[in-house]
Formats: structure tokens, sequence, C-alpha cells
């Protein structure tokens, strides 16, 4: 079942919450910036919210950090937002210093999408024109939510006139206890590699074993476990991932756990600061987000985002929870 709420009212416009039920998940989507806005799972204490969200559009604006957006059209980092296409030399958005970062100043996080829902299927969809955020050619997008037993499928389309960049993904902060730290959720990535990066957060263009860094996830451990040995920062890298099963994440208060699943090629682990959130699901949140390797069209080695001409692209993220 999928009910329709208004929710806000941003820049003149109403924003509208679909809320996905099945008896055994709720999830509510926004129809701007086709945004998470809550996963609440059926629990012995009752209904349990593990997503950080926001009451009013103004907070997810003013926290600057993604939270629960649909990210567009390329997430991560371009270096010097700047890339060459057919021998072709594009300027897009810079938001990050010189850097383009997940689809500049107004990328898809910020987009209101026309909302179709579709038996039981919510379809989220946006036409991004030629020279958006100085990114070539025309592209249709859509993003579908559908919910199966306890997993939500996040499903993306594009087509393009011409060719150009295309890589999506959901910047979900998750907190497997519902509030409070995640420090001491437990987090195994699938990958037994990383992109190191430089003082910019831009990929050297090598990949590394994580084996003896704090970034070995091979095995489940606690967030914090190793956080001291990054010198005082928090994660957000790169990790190479061995196949479609890119993570599980369990709460150790709740006992909730996540399994994330994707056909893209890495995934970006980013633990976001306390200081950040004041919205519904607590003290901070972690994210998982699928996604090509940052800087990938400027990187020879690394499989670029590229949609051709007419080319139906697709790619999926799947979160089954228990």
């Amino acid at each position: 079942m999928i009910t329709k709420t208004l929710f806000d009212n941003y820049n003149g416009k109403e924003v509208y919450l679909y809320t996905l039920s099945n008896g055994e998940i709720k999830v509510g989507v926004l129809d701007f910036g086709a945004t998470l806005n809550f996963i609440k799972l059926n629990t012995a204490d009752g209904e349990k919210n593990i997503l950080v969200g926001y009451d009013c559009v103004q907070g997810y604006i003013n926290s600057n950090s993604y939270c629960g957006t649909t990210v567009g059209r390329v997430s991560n980092r371009i270096a010097g937002a700047s890339f060459t296409l057919n021998g072709k030399s594009y300027k897009v958005s810079a938001n990050e210093g010189e850097t383009c970062l997940h689809g500049g100043v107004e990328g898809f996080d910020k987009r209101f999408f026309h909302a179709e829902i579709i038996s039981d299927k919510l379809v989220l969809s946006l036409i991004s024109p030629d020279g958006d955020m100085g990114f070539p050619a025309e592209l249709k997008f859509r993003v579908e939510f559908t919910l199966n037993g306890s997993g939500l499928l996040i499903e993306y389309t594009a087509v393009s006139d011409g060719t150009t960049l295309f890589a999506p993904t959901c910047h979900a902060y998750f907190n497997m206890n519902g509030e409070g730290e995640v420090m001491g959720n437990l987090l195994q990535i699938n990958a037994d590699n990383y992109t190191p990066v430089d003082e910019k957060l831009i990929p050297l263009g090598t990949v590394e074993s994580v084996k003896g860094t704090p970034l070995d996830f091979t095995s489940p451990k606690r967030i914090g476990k190793d956080l001291k040995g990054l010198g005082g920062k928090t994660y957000d890298h790169n990790f190479c991932l061995n196949g479609n099963h890119v993570a599980t994440a369990k709460g150790e208060i709740s006992g909730i756990a996540m399994d994330v699943y994707s056909d893209m090629l890495g995934v970006q682990f980013y633990v976001g600061k306390p200081a950040t959130f004041n919205g519904k699901g607590g003290g901070c949140g972690f994210c998982l987000e699928p996604q090509f390797y940052p800087n990938a069209i400027n990187v020879d080695g690394f499989e670029s985002p590229v949609i051709n001409k007419d080319e139906n692209k697709k790619h999926y993220i799947k979160f089954i929870f228990s």
C-alpha cells in the first residue's frame, strides 16, 4: 500500500510524503530530492525508525548533508569540476572548493520530482536538461521504490539524447539502534580493497588492501573500534566491492540487521558528525552509498560512469532488514 500526505511547502510548491507499507516495513519518501524520510520496522519493542530524517524541507537544506536524498547526476567527487568526454572538455558545477560533489550546487537532491504510484511501486522522475550543472546532453531520469517482504528495492533508470555521465546513489543515514551514537553499530563491508585519496578526498588512482588499516571491515566490527587510527578524521572512504553483496550492518542494542546489495562497483562508507543532525533517527548516522569510484571519469583504470545516446541504463540498491 502507498499513501500520499502533504509534508511541507517549499519555494511556493507543495512537497508530498509517500508512505510505502506492507505490514513488515514502512518507508517514507519525499518527492523533493526523491528523499528517504524514514524506514520503520516492527520490533519486539514496537515500531522503530532506523533512518535519520527531518520534519521539514528546510531541515534537509540546512543540514547540508544530502540526508536521505537521491544523488545525481554523478555521486561523489569530480576533481577540478571538469572532465573530458569524446575529446571535448566540460566544466561542471563546483560546490566543494574546486571540486564537484554529488552533482553540483543544485543536484538532484534539491529538485522536485514528478511522482506516480504504479501498482505497488512509487516512481519519481525528472528531466535534467542539456547543460544542467554543466553536464552535457538531456537526461531523463527515474527512481523507483518497491517493498518486497522486509526489503526495500531502489532502481535507477536513465536515458540520454547524447553521451554524458550517470552515476546515482542513495545518501541515506542509518542508525541501526534508532537513536543515539552509531559507533557501537556492527558493520561488515564486502571489500578487500579501497581507493586511497589526497587531502581533497580525490582518489590517487591506486587500489590498496584494507588489511592492517582502520578500513578493514572484512569481518564484523564496531564502527568506532579503529576510528582513532584515522588521526582525528571520520570514515569517508570508497571501498572496492567484491560482489553484489555490499555490506551487513547490525544494531548492537536493537538487534536489527541490514544487508545491502547493489550492482555498482564501489561503496562510500561515511560516518556523519552528530552536530549535523537534529531530526528524527537519533544523534548521528552512517552512510553506505553504492557508487562508481570517485572521480572515475578522470582516472585511467577506473570504470567510467558514461551513458551513451539512447542507451537505457539501470542500476539498483537493495536493503534487506531482519
